[in-house]
């Protein structure tokens, strides 16, 4: 394939567009690099679309969906990674494919179509009104389970969903094993010595978003002993500076990736966030801290039940329930087992292959035309 594109260079061009963040993310850096690297033209459009409502942020965002739409309108193969109104609602070349890799490697909680008319949910009538996740040619996944729900979420049939994985299994993988490990956790010790203390273990807390809510850090800082344990807080970005809880051994860190981050924790606390499912490729003890699952069920919902999974034995609504079993020995094979349900591509597991999978696929539907 690399000589195929070689002797075309410049003919194919792919534009990614994402708006999880300002900065390109993790995903789109390994996937825009391994398509240059074929001799592909690549142009990243990278705006963060907040939740908060205002004329200011209407306008701005107006202009990068023009320049959006530019891209669409010049590109044969766009790839996104969630909802992007132009490619949804505005006709582009016949000739152009559009790629739904998505932000999420699983999906714990339920969104897009499955969430319509919930209380954190899309009306029914605007979903219907913008297109929601109109227009994909493809959508990228990570497992025949997975594939049901991203079915239901962006109503669209399985037949035209590809079971692939995302750059990040690669970038986890490598980061969180051997020496990559080791360097990285020695860089973040560096960055925050109180790690090092010795009889001490970390704890990374990366709990999800929740619109009108800060995550229950209070309750998980009371049940874990100050003396026993170090506390890395990873927030959902769209969470900002407020409602902080300052103690001696709580760290919040805004320098680092999440995934770097677990290679220097000897346990990770989540909830609904598909980290619980990205987590597992790095074989540390994962716990499920779901105080409010009840609540959360109702204005969100879950696409898992996580009593009925492999590690359903580390669920606990109560801190205190949590805390006493990270002082106990953990089951790995639970976990392993968990991870492969809804990653079951098998070089996610093994050879690091999935970054050049997806780009031999983007580049595959040029040439296939």
């Amino acid at each position: 394939m690399l000589n195929k594109v070689a002797k075309k260079k410049g003919k194919l061009k792919v534009a990614i567009i994402s708006r999880e963040s300002d900065e390109k993310t993790l995903d789109v850096r390994m996937l825009e690099e391994e398509l240059r690297q074929r001799g592909v033209r690549v142009k990243v459009l990278s705006k963060l679309l907040t939740k908060e409502k205002s004329v200011k942020n209407a306008v701005g965002y107006l202009g990068h969906a023009l320049r959006q739409e530019a891209e669409i309108l010049s590109s044969d193969v766009v790839v996104l990674d969630t909802y992007c109104i132009p490619a949804s609602m505005i006709p582009h070349r016949s000739g152009t494919k559009v790629v739904q890799m998505w932000h999420a490697l699983g999906a714990v909680k339920k969104f897009g179509w499955q969430t319509v008319g919930k209380p954190d949910g899309t009306s029914e009538r605007t979903a219907k009104m913008m297109r929601m996740h109109s227009g994909y040619d493809y959508v990228i996944c990570p497992s025949d389970v997975t594939a049901g729900y991203f079915s239901e979420a962006f109503r669209i049939p399985k037949d035209k969903i590809v079971k692939l994985g995302l750059p990040r299994i690669d970038y986890i993988r490598n980061v969180t094993h051997g020496d990559t490990a080791e360097k990285t956790k020695a860089r973040i010790v560096k960055r925050y010595p109180e790690l090092a203390e010795q009889g001490k273990k970390t704890v990374l807390y990366a709990p999800t978003f929740r619109r009108g809510a800060a995550p229950n850090l209070a309750g998980l800082a009371d049940a874990l002993d100050p003396e026993k344990y170090n506390i890395i807080v990873k927030l959902h970005p769209l969470y900002g500076g407020g409602g902080r809880l300052f103690r001696d051994n709580i760290i919040y860190d805004e320098e680092f990736e999440t995934y770097e981050l677990i290679a220097a924790a000897d346990a990770v606390v989540s909830d609904y966030s598909s980290l619980v499912i990205e987590e597992t490729l790095s074989d540390k003890p994962l716990y499920l801290y779901t105080y409010d699952i009840d609540e959360y069920m109702q204005s969100t919902g879950l696409n898992m039940d996580f009593s009925s999974e492999p590690i359903g034995k580390y669920t606990f609504k109560d801190a205190t329930d949590l805390a006493k079993a990270l002082e106990k020995p953990y089951d790995s094979e639970a976990l392993r087992d968990f991870g492969k349900k809804y990653i079951d591509i098998e070089n996610a597991w093994e050879d690091g292959s999935c970054t050049a999978d997806l780009a031999d696929f983007i580049i595959s539907m040029h040439f296939d035309r």
